[in-house]
């Protein structure tokens, strides 16, 4: 199980993430809903360094984290200004759904992490990663279900049960 209590982030006078305590058992998948400034960044960047490190509830993961804007590792240089732990390897500024499937083909990550998944290309992506036996961990812009919903590829995602729960942050 994976859990996290009273998880607090902020920038400066900005709350990001407020007193959010999440318990992950083996097997679910979760998705994470959010409007800008929700605090969807914060949250993947910190789920991504503890799957990575490990912790009392089991071994580090390999995490392959496609950080087409750079917002998650914050690269500069080709270096992760960001700390997301000693087993996440990073691809930058490349297109979601093509830096998925070269992480997937080339790393053999356990864990695959993309921040604001939402076209039909990167849906494919993250259903091939299921389908190698990956874990994603991905996050969607959104007001909440109902609103990602409205698209025909999350609409899909959620009629065949891809996900356990989704966090509306």
């Amino acid at each position: 199980m994976l859990q996290i209590k009273n998880l607090t982030k902020r920038y400066g006078d900005k709350l990001a993430v407020d007193n959010l305590s999440l318990h992950i058992m083996p097997g679910e998948i979760y998705g994470f809903i959010g409007h800008n400034g929700a605090g969807k960044t914060t949250l993947l960047r910190d789920l991504i360094r503890e799957l990575s490190c490990g912790g009392t509830w089991g071994a580090g993961k390999n995490v392959s984290v496609v950080d087409e804007r750079s917002e998650i590792a914050a690269c500069f240089g080709g270096v992760a200004q960001c700390d997301l732990g000693p087993r996440t390897d990073v691809m930058d500024g490349c297109p979601k759904s093509e830096g998925m499937l070269m992480m997937l083909r080339s790393m053999s990550p356990q864990v695959l992490a993309v921040d604001e998944a939402g076209g039909e290309d990167e849906i494919l992506a993250m259903k091939y990663g299921m389908n190698c036996g990956c874990r994603i961990l991905a996050t969607v812009h959104g007001a909440d279900v109902g609103d990602i919903m409205k698209r025909p590829a999350w609409r899909e995602l959620a009629e065949e049960k891809v996900f356990s729960r989704y966090v509306v942050l």
